[in-house]
C-alpha cells in the first residue's frame, strides 16, 4: 500500500507544482465561469440579473364545461393587465381567499419583472417574432389543453397534452428560463387535478364502505349541496408542504448564474486534467521511467493503482479549490457571504466525490485505449468536448431537444445537475451520484482491465 501512495503522491505532487498545468486546471476555468458570471449577474445593483424576458403567449385553450380554463393560468401569472381584465374568470372554477388560509402577499405569483409577455392570436405569428428576435420564446397552449388534463366523474383519466415553447436559440438561457415556467405551471395544474381526482374517489371509496355516509353524500350530490371548491389546489402559495430557502438573516436567497456555469465549467475541465492524468502513464513509458518501475519488485497492479489513485486525487482537490473558489467570488458578487452551493454539507461532499470518481474513471479508460500520448490529447479532446456539450458547458441544452437523449452519457450533465439542486436548496441529489457512480465506476474498472492486458505496459 505504501508504494500504490508513493506514485499517487508523486503525481499529484508533480500537478500542482507545474504552472503551466495550474493555467489550465484552475485558472482558466475560474476565470472564464466568473467573466460569464459577472456578465449576467446584478453587481450593480440590486435587481435581478435577467428580467423582462419578451414572451409571446398563445393561449388557444377553449376550457371546459365546467368553467375550468389552464391556458387562463398563463395568462394572469405572465400577462398583468389581462389578469386584471379577466379578474371575474377562474381558472380553477371556484376562488380562494389567501386571508382564510394565512396567506400574504408574498404568496402570490407574478412574473411581470422577469418576463414581458405579449398575448399573439395565433401559433405561427408568435413562432415569426421568436425567429425575427422580438421574442426570446413563445408558449402556445393547445385547444384542448385544459380538456385533457381535467379531472371529473364524466371524465376520468387525466392524459395532459404537451404545451409548445418555441425558444431562439441565440438566446438558450432566456429561452430556459420560459420554459421552466412553463413545466412549473403545468405541474400545479397537474397537482390539482390529481387533488380534484384523490378527493373524489375518497369520498367515493368512504361511500362504498359506509352505507349511512353514502346515503348522505348521495343526497347532497343530488341536491346541489355538494359543490367542492378546488381553486386553492391550482396555486402555488397553497401547497400544504413547500421549500422556502432563506438565508440565517430571513434574506431571499438568489440564483447567481455562477452557479450552472461555474458547475459545469468545473467538471468540463476536470475531464482535461483526468484524461492527462492518466495518460501520463504513457508518456512515462515513451520516457522509460515505467519500465524502471516494473523492473522493481512492484507488482503492475500497484503501479496502476498508484497512477489511478493519483488522477483520482488531482481531481478531487481540483473539484475542491474550484468550488470554494466559486462561492468566494460569488459572495463578492452578491456583496455578502455565503455558500452558493447550499448548506446541505454531506450532499455537497458526495457530489465533488462521485464526480471526481466518474471524471477519473473517463480518463482512465480514454489512456486505456490510446497507444500513444498524442492520442490520449486527441481522443480526451474530443469526448471532454463532447460531455462538455451535452453537459450544457457552454450552451443549454435544451435549445437543441435532438440532443437531450444523449445528455445522459455526460458526466458533465449529471454532476453539474446535482450541483444546481444544491444550489437551490433541492437535497435529492442521489440520482445524480448514482448515474456519476455507475458511469465512472464501469469506466474506471473497464480502463484498469484493459491496461493490466496490455503487453508494453
Amino acid at each position: 500500500m505504501r508504494k500504490i501512495w508513493t506514485i499517487a503522491y508523486k503525481d499529484i505532487i508533480g500537478a500542482f507544482t507545474d504552472r503551466n498545468l495550474l493555467l489550465i486546471m484552475l485558472v482558466t476555468p475560474l476565470a472564464l465561469a466568473t467573466i460569464i458570471g459577472l456578465a449576467f449577474s446584478g453587481v450593480s445593483g440590486n435587481s435581478a440579473p435577467i428580467t423582462e424576458i419578451p414572451v409571446a403567449l398563445v393561449n388557444l385553450d377553449r376550457g371546459t364545461d365546467n368553467g375550468f380554463n389552464a391556458g387562463q393560468v398563463f395568462v394572469r401569472a405572465l400577462v398583468p393587465g389581462e389578469a386584471e381584465a379577466n379578474s371575474g374568470d377562474n381558472a380553477a372554477g371556484g376562488t380562494c381567499e389567501q386571508a382564510n388560509t394565512g396567506g400574504g402577499e408574498g404568496q402570490a405569483f407574478s412574473l411581470d419583472r422577469l418576463t414581458e409577455a405579449t398575448l399573439v392570436g395565433d401559433a405561427q405569428t408568435a413562432r415569426a417574432g421568436v425567429e425575427a428576435g422580438d421574442y426570446a420564446a413563445a408558449i402556445i397552449i393547445p385547444p384542448d389543453f385544459s380538456e385533457r388534463m381535467s379531472y371529473s366523474q364524466e371524465s376520468q383519466m387525466i392524459d395532459p397534452v404537451p404545451l409548445e415553447v418555441y425558444g431562439d436559440s441565440a438566446r438558450p438561457i432566456s429561452a430556459g428560463i420560459i420554459h421552466s415556467i412553463a413545466e412549473s405551471f403545468t405541474n400545479q395544474l397537474l397537482t390539482g387535478q390529481i387533488t380534484v381526482a384523490a378527493t373524489i374517489d375518497t369520498l367515493t371509496a368512504r361511500a362504498q364502505e359506509n352505507p349511512v355516509f353514502g346515503l348522505a353524500f348521495l343526497a347532497a350530490n343530488s341536491s346541489g349541496q355538494f359543490q367542492p371548491n378546488f381553486a386553492c389546489a391550482f396555486m402555488p402559495g397553497f401547497n400544504n408542504i413547500h421549500v422556502e430557502q432563506q438565508t440565517v438573516t430571513g434574506e431571499e436567497v438568489r440564483f447567481s448564474p455562477l452557479i450552472f456555469i461555474g458547475a459545469a465549467q468545473a467538471i468540463f475541465f476536470a475531464l482535461f486534467t483526468a484524461v492527462g492524468g492518466a495518460g501520463s502513464i504513457l508518456e512515462e513509458r515513451r520516457e522509460g521511467t515505467l519500465q524502471r518501475m516494473i523492473v522493481t519488485p512492484t507488482p503492475r497492479s500497484h503501479i496502476l493503482a498508484g497512477k489511478a489513485l493519483g488522477t483520482f486525487g488531482m481531481v478531487l482537490v481540483q473539484l475542491v479549490f474550484l468550488f470554494i473558489a466559486f462561492t468566494v467570488v460569488g459572495s463578492l458578487l452578491e456583496g455578502r457571504l455565503q455558500s452558493i452551493w447550499g448548506t446541505n454539507w454531506p450532499a455537497i461532499a458526495g457530489m465533488i466525490l462521485a464526480s471526481a470518481l466518474s471524471v477519473t474513471g473517463v480518463g482512465i479508460l480514454i489512456a486505456a485505449l490510446a497507444k500513444t500520448v498524442e492520442q490520449v490529447n486527441v481522443i480526451g479532446g474530443v469526448v471532454s468536448l463532447m460531455m462538455g456539450v451535452l453537459g450544457g458547458a457552454f450552451f443549454t441544452v435544451s435549445a437543441i431537444p435532438v440532443l437531450e437523449p444523449f445528455t445522459r452519457i455526460s458526466v458533465v450533465r449529471w454532476g453539474s445537475e446535482g450541483f444546481i439542486k444544491l444550489a437551490t436548496g433541492a437535497g435529492d441529489v442521489l440520482v445524480n451520484v448514482v448515474f456519476l457512480l455507475i458511469i465512472g465506476g464501469v469506466m474506471f474498472v473497464t480502463g484498469l482491465w484493459l491496461f493490466n492486458r496490455r503487453e508494453d505496459i
